[in-house]
């Protein structure tokens, strides 16, 4: 079986390709907007979910829920039992823009009719939630409130305590500079202190190993050769585009089904060593 067009040229070894896994090849069923930035990442959040299976999963900063449900929609569909927690004002903030009570009624509405039986919506700062929950008890943590360089350092500190030690810490818009965004100045600093990887497209989702028990499936990224890591990447940000609301969903259903294909054709099941 030929591989499809787009990666044709991509090198990627068997150990590589062998990690991806149905999830990441899972349909979203709730989106904002034709073509958030959050919309290029949905593949990695079905498929981390479902290969580090979190006990507790915290994001900060969800406002319409296109990352969040992501997370759920996994976790449902794969039966992960983690428990879910969304942290936001749903006042919006200067990089975001403010906004009324409608966006939080929306996602309000989706959790309850699909998640509400393991998600929870905490309404309130960031610094607020802190109290909600015990230290060293998080598994994945995502970041994606504001995004200055004080605000994001911020909130990454002051969290940092409540990570557990399989954690795991995502941060959203890594690879912005414009705005002044500062998230992508954070991860020169933190690629000092803890094991990383970085998917530069749809404004960038970096991975932060903080834990020293975090899963083998999360551990392997960070280890990848340079070839290997940037096909890793480029596999992600070709998915991607199987998630946009704009084309045909046939032909993105299609791309995705054919990548699956040659992908399984050419690989056998991982399994961590």
């Amino acid at each position: 079986m030929n591989p499809p067009a787009a990666f044709a040229n991509q090198p990627m070894s068997e150990d590589v390709s062998s990690h991806l896994n149905p999830a990441a090849f899972e349909k979203p069923i709730r989106q904002h907007g034709p073509a958030p930035a959050w919309d290029g990442h949905i593949p990695f959040a079905f498929w981390c979910v479902e290969q580090w299976k979190p006990r507790i999963l915290v994001e900060l900063g969800t406002h319409a829920g296109t990352s969040y449900f992501a997370f759920c929609q996994s976790i449902e569909k794969y039966q992960t039992g983690t428990k879910c927690f969304a942290v936001d004002t749903w006042q919006g903030d200067p990089h975001a823009k403010n906004y009324g009570d409608e966006i939080f009624r929306s996602v309000s509405a989706h959790n309850e009719k699909h998640y509400q039986n393991f998600s929870r919506l905490l309404r309130m700062t960031f610094d607020e939630a802190l109290a909600q929950f015990e230290d060293g008890s998080i598994d994945l943590l995502h970041i994606d409130g504001f995004h200055s360089y004080d605000a994001v350092r911020h909130d990454f500190e002051t969290w940092l305590p409540k990570m557990s030690r399989r954690g795991i810490v995502l941060f959203h818009d890594s690879n912005v500079f414009r705005n002044q965004f500062g998230v992508w100045r954070l991860m020169r600093e933190l690629e000092f202190r803890f094991p990383y990887f970085h998917f530069p497209h749809s404004n960038g989702l970096s991975m932060f190993i903080v834990g020293p028990e975090a899963p083998e499936e999360a551990r392997w990224m960070t280890r990848l050769s340079p070839a290997d890591r940037k096909a890793w990447q480029k596999t992600f940000a070709d998915l991607a585009k199987g998630t946009r609301q704009s084309g045909n969903p046939a032909k993105r259903q299609g791309r995705a089904y054919r990548l699956f294909r040659w992908l399984r054709a050419r690989t056998r099941p991982w399994r961590p060593r």
